[in-house]
């Protein structure tokens, strides 16, 4: 019987380690790698993207800058930087992914979306870059960051001034998460480009990879995501989310992509309640779509765009 004891105390032991150290290595604050999603591209047939890219990201640190700062629901400093424009169409809060940055996320949209008359609020998700914290959180606390970075700009533009709000991977699936939430009126849609459905089930894809049968450790992930981090991995859902906002939503997902499958983008299109749109390019993997078909992309998004913040 003790034998027994201590070989499922030591099995015990090992399985919630193994849980700890997933949380570690996913959800801890890393140091800060402008060029990480770069070299995920190297080796691969997106690697011919790479030159068009680093072009793109020139255009970024020569503009006029504004820090911002405001504090987040749960006392962390949060950091935002706004590129302003002098008759401005409307304001595009840009909200990067997992272990990334708006200028390396959003590198060859940042210039479109300032020619289309829109300024450009670049948050930095908390755990990331200028803004505090120690923990991802997978969206669950970021949607409310995003819900007080649209209040602030709310406050600082008028209650007239068009926002939208706008998301890569982690980020396209917290804009989701958040368009249930209050929303100051002026916020008019949202576009999530490679957004998953729920931390569970994003947890259970990359662990998937990894690992047979990864939902066996998602009930100790779950608990050290609580005792740790504060959240659950049950605790937002973007279908969810989907089913009851009216803001309209513009879906965009690369049908390669294999760290967030394109068929998470087709279970938000079908929850969605209110107006949506759903662009998948072929051939596309995480986070490439706008390069792999620039024409559609840009077709979809411009029309989505000039029907919900009309151009001036």
């Amino acid at each position: 019987m003790k034998i027994a004891f201590f070989v499922i105390l030591g099995l015990a032991a090992l399985y919630f380690l193994s849980c700890f150290v997933l949380l570690f290595v996913f959800l801890r604050r890393r140091r800060d790698d402008p060029e990480s999603t770069l070299r995920t591209l190297e080796g691969t047939p997106m690697e011919r993207y790479l030159p068009a890219i680093r072009k793109a990201r020139e255009w970024y640190p020569a503009q006029k800058h504004e820090d911002i700062f405001i504090n987040s629901f749960d006392g962390l400093r949060l950091h935002a930087t706004l590129i302003r424009q002098e008759d401005p169409r409307g304001t595009a809060i840009l909200c990067h992914g997992f272990h990334s940055s708006g200028p390396a996320d959003f590198s060859c949209a940042l210039r479109p979306l300032y020619e289309r008359g829109f300024q450009l609020l670049v948050i930095d998700q908390r755990a990331h870059l200028k803004s505090g914290g120690r923990w991802l959180t997978m969206g669950v606390k970021e949607r409310r960051d995003v819900q007080s970075w649209a209040r602030w700009a709310a406050r600082q533009f008028g209650p007239e001034h068009p926002l939208y709000l706008e998301g890569m991977s982690m980020g396209a699936a917290t804009v989701l998460m958040a368009s249930e939430l209050p929303l100051p009126a002026n916020v008019r849609a949202v576009v999530a480009d490679c957004g998953y459905t729920s931390p569970r089930e994003i947890f259970s894809s990359v662990i998937g990879r990894m690992l047979p049968h990864p939902r066996v450790l998602l009930w100790g992930a779950d608990l050290c995501c609580r005792l740790a981090a504060g959240f659950s991995v049950d605790g937002a859902d973007a279908r969810k989310a989907l089913a009851r906002t009216k803001l309209p939503v513009l879906l965009i997902h690369g049908e390669a992509d294999t760290f967030v499958p394109c068929f998470m983008s087709r279970e938000n299109y079908e929850a969605a309640a209110g107006e949506k749109t759903l662009v998948t390019v072929p051939g596309a993997t995480h986070g490439m779509s706008y390069l792999v078909d620039e024409p559609k992309v840009t077709a979809a998004l411009d029309a989505f765009l000039d029907r919900h913040i009309p151009r001036k």
